[in-house]
């Protein structure tokens, strides 16, 4: 008696999940599913098609071979794209650091500076934007890149190609975020030193580090005393193995160029950004007849510092482990010396820098 009591209450409920297996046995049925294995495997559904006689019968009818229809999912776009995509993951899992900046990582990284540079010189592209999400330009490129509305001046420009390889290629890096000393505009400090540094990982996703990262830098950055070790760059030898593309020239009123490619008569091609985004690409043929400014002002070409990852923390190569370190060689006038005669400083460069050397 007992039996009975326990399970009379459920009848009503049996016989409203009879209709459902009979609705669901429909569309199963119609979809090709093999429902007897599935009826054998529940309990509830045995008892429910006690009062419900057709979805019983249509589960013994239903077909038992024929595979369900796949259809492939059409691809995401829009705001659901851009939820999933890595440049809106959180860092730690979007960029970890999983690789180390390497002899052989910064020949990757010229490369790849070159192969924009190229872009641009041929027209293919005249914003970063384009020349990021062009497969045929950026040889990084992948099927998750996405426009970022990158609009970089000149200053900009070397970081956030700089970061956007760190990102793809999974390398710590950081940059400084703020530079004291003397005087009022940031960009012309005398004297000045870095006081404030970030990193990748302070940002909460790719996306975000790429959209606030240009509101730190400027060229400030670059105007620097070769004896200051905490910045991002530094004065190298003036030869073919430091001056190459990805190196910068940082000229002392405020404009900063990126080296794209060195050619065998010593001739530079550079990039360099504008307000507005657009990138233009000029040489170094133009008579220059004084050097790129005293070394105090950090004038002339530079090259980035190599950076690791100690701990959680971004640490910099000091100045005596950096083996092309060369804080006065490009600022000191007697060395401007083509052919046993004095030479001006952009003759000299192109001297040094000619392959058959």
């Amino acid at each position: 008696m007992k039996h009975l009591e326990r399970h009379a209450p459920r009848a009503p409920m049996l016989r409203l999940a009879g209709l459902l297996a009979g609705f669901a046995a429909c569309a199963a049925a119609l979809s090709g599913t093999r429902l007897e294995a599935w009826s054998r495997r529940s309990p509830s559904l045995r008892a429910a098609a006690r009062y419900m006689p057709h979805a019983a019968g249509m589960i013994a009818a239903a077909p038992r071979t024929v595979a369900p229809a796949v259809r492939a999912a059409p691809p995401l776009t829009g705001r659901r794209a851009r939820a999933l995509s890595v440049w809106n993951k959180p860092m730690r899992e979007a960029w970890p650091a999983e690789h180390a900046w390497t002899p052989a990582v910064e020949d990757d990284y010229s490369r790849f500076v070159t192969a924009i540079g190229r872009g641009i010189v041929a027209r293919r592209c005249i914003h970063l934007d384009d020349c990021l999400n062009n497969p045929a330009i950026n040889p990084l490129y992948d099927s998750a890149e996405m426009r970022l509305g990158l609009m970089p001046d000149c200053a900009d420009l070397p970081y956030l190609l700089r970061g956007y390889f760190a990102f793809k290629r999974h390398l710590p890096f950081g940059f400084v975020a703020a530079m004291g000393g003397e005087g009022g505009d940031p960009r012309y400090l005398h004297r000045g030193i870095p006081v404030l540094w970030r990193q990748w990982t302070d940002f909460r996703t790719p996306r975000a580090f790429f959209d606030e990262m240009p509101s730190y830098v400027h060229s400030g950055m670059f105007r620097l005393s070769p004896k200051i070790e905490a910045g991002d760059t530094y004065a190298p030898a003036i030869t073919r193995d430091s001056v190459r593309p990805g190196a910068m020239y940082y000229d002392t009123d405020g404009h900063v160029l990126v080296v794209t490619e060195v050619f065998p008569d010593g001739n530079i091609q550079f990039i360099d950004a504008h307000p507005g985004g657009s990138i233009s690409h000029p040489r170094f043929d133009a008579p220059r007849q004084t050097p790129p400014g005293a070394a105090l002002w950090g004038g002339g070409f530079r090259v980035w510092r190599p950076q690791r990852l100690a701990g959680t923390a971004i640490a910099r190569t000091r100045n005596g482990a950096l083996r092309d370190f060369a804080p006065f060689h490009q600022y000191d006038r007697s060395n401007y010396v083509v052919g046993g005669a004095p030479a001006a400083y952009d003759d000299w460069v192109r001297d040094a820098l000619t392959a058959q050397r």
